[in-house]
């Protein structure tokens, strides 16, 4: 028996755990959809084109917020200041990779742009491993807290869903909770050198979840003004900006779906049909994509770093 041969029930099993959650989320999508063509109706759909670009603005102030809480994280981990722009445009090129199947352009990109940032690979590696726990687990508890915290202004029909996020709101907390709170120290040596972290201190220093904290409420107001874009009133459209920080969590967590294009959607179209109607639920949920993917592209046209 090789030293490979035990591992190969785990990897079988991740495998099975990725083909289920694929499939989950093909079949939520498909039938989210479908339903929607069912009672699609053109004569109620409404679009206010200046709320849509309006959108726009806090999405661009987001994915500056993101790349300069990732700079932070870097210089934690480091021990010594980085470059900033190149850092903060390696950053935003790498979001436009998340648009590649299984989020693998993400890391990828960053850890090839590490050299430049005086960055060991190791280290970059780790720097996205935890960006992504507390950006997942700071979100989590966004969302969750925004859809309890505005039930009052929601539908009738969505107000329950926001009772059952307590206990996950609280999982968020207790997470990010650990990833400020535990020394790295206490850490096996042996996983602290795979990692490349050194040093003591938290695993994620507080500041970090606190930019992303910051990013997650510009989703939340992109998401309130998409709304009323197609006509929800004001309190719609704030009971509903939860919805837009947890739909692209669920989208992420999709692995198959290139930046959760699907996911994201079908769980925006189904949490806003009761505010706006099945024509408005969708139309929001595209007019975001939309909006997002012009600012991702123009923010990294703007930040690109010049070839070699």
């Amino acid at each position: 028996m090789t030293a490979a041969e035990p591992r190969a029930p785990r990897g079988a099993l991740a495998q099975v755990v990725r083909v289920t959650i694929g499939l989950l989320a093909l079949a939520f999508v498909v039938w989210t959809f479908r339903d929607i063509a069912r009672r699609w109706d053109p004569s109620a759909l409404v679009i206010r084109w200046p709320w849509v670009v309006a959108a726009m603005l806090p999405h661009a102030l987001g994915v500056w917020i993101l790349a300069r809480g990732f700079v932070l994280l870097l210089e934690r981990l480091k021990g010594a200041s980085v470059p900033v722009a190149p850092a903060v445009a390696l950053h935003i090129e790498s979001q436009l990779a998340r648009y590649v199947p299984g989020k693998l352009g993400v890391p990828l990109v960053r850890i090839a742009g590490a050299d430049g940032l005086g960055v060991t690979r190791s280290a970059m590696a780790s720097a996205v491993l935890l960006e992504i726990l507390s950006f997942l687990s700071v979100g989590g508890l966004v969302g969750s807290a925004l859809l309890v915290a505005t039930r009052g202004g929601a539908p009738e029909q969505t107000r329950a869903i926001s009772t059952w996020l307590v206990p996950v709101a609280l999982g968020f907390v207790v997470l990010t909770v650990v990833l400020v709170l535990l020394d790295r120290r206490r850490l096996p040596s042996g996983l602290l050198h795979r990692l490349g972290l050194t040093g003591g201190g938290p695993l994620v220093p507080i500041v970090v979840p606190l930019t992303h904290a910051l990013y997650w409420l510009t989703w939340a107001l992109h998401g309130g003004i998409v709304c009323l874009a197609v006509g929800a009133p004001l309190g719609g459209a704030v009971a509903a900006s939860g919805l837009f920080v947890l739909a692209p969590i669920l989208g992420f967590l999709a692995l198959v779906a290139p930046a959760g294009a699907g996911v994201r959607e079908a769980v925006l179209t189904a949490g806003l049909v009761p505010a706006v109607g099945a024509s408005g639920a969708l139309t929001a949920a595209l007019l975001s994509r939309g909006a997002t993917l012009v600012i991702d592209f123009g923010m990294w046209l703007v930040t690109r770093r010049p070839s070699a």
